[in-house]
């Protein structure tokens, strides 16, 4: 299973880019000519030299914020919330979730919060919520039960944010800025998850972030640029 992981996340980071931008080049290489000779295609050509260039320069500052943003805050708050990542085999917590999770368990034996809250849904291929999942897997690891509070609503890291703040403002009788939130997920994602939780009103937060194996990174920062894009734009 680990090697099938790695061998997937290898190929999307670098084998179908690498065969994307050959063709590019290809293409390139043996039309540059005849597009010099037709004004019409070469204008068209020069505007996408400059809109690439636009973009790769958006996407090297991007990848700077998400590298160089604060991980691994370890002030005591009052909540954790964990971020959800998905299930394995319908029902139990992928290498992702684990590694947040265990981040959790460690927050909480250092008493750097009091409750958890865990974040996320059922999706359509799973036996169980994530935030089910979640519960029984710290709870094996020796997490009391009424230390831990399940949102079992949300489908993607803006509604973790959202319906979390809904649940500790039930659980707490006070507003979500009044509340010091520490928010666990993976280190590719503290960035994005800090722009969300200010969207949704989180005035006190701080992250303290979980790793990856080291073949999961070049996809998953690539990718997370262009979520960071798409949560500024249309998350609300």
């Amino acid at each position: 299973m680990k090697i099938r992981y790695m061998l997937s996340e290898l190929w999307i980071a670098f084998g179908f880019p690498i065969i994307v931008l050959g063709i590019i080049i290809l293409v390139y290489y043996f039309s540059k000519k005849r597009m010099k000779k037709n004004v019409f295609f070469y204008k068209i050509f020069r505007y996408i030299k400059i809109s690439s260039c636009i973009i790769f320069i958006c996407f090297i500052i991007i990848e700077a914020l998400i590298i160089n943003y604060p991980k691994y805050n370890r002030n005591s708050d009052d909540y954790i919330i964990v971020l959800g990542a998905g299930l394995d085999n319908g029902g139990v917590p992928n290498l992702i979730l684990r590694e947040r999770l265990d981040i959790a368990i460690k927050c909480t034996k250092e008493n750097l919060a009091q409750y958890i809250v865990l974040s996320g849904g059922q999706g359509t291929d799973e036996s169980t919520s994530e935030a089910q999942a979640m519960s029984e897997y710290l709870q094996a690891k020796g997490i009391e039960k009424n230390k831990i509070i399940l949102e079992d609503k949300s489908r993607d890291t803006n509604e973790n944010l959202k319906y979390s703040k809904e649940k500790i403002e039930e659980f707490s009788n006070k507003s979500i800025s009044d509340i010091k939130v520490k928010i666990v997920t993976t280190d590719f994602h503290a960035f994005r998850s800090s722009i969300l939780a200010k969207k949704n009103g989180y005035k006190n937060f701080d992250n303290y972030s979980s790793t990856m194996p080291w073949y999961f990174v070049p996809s998953t920062y690539a990718r997370e640029s262009i979520a960071v894009i798409k949560s500024i734009l249309f998350d609300k």
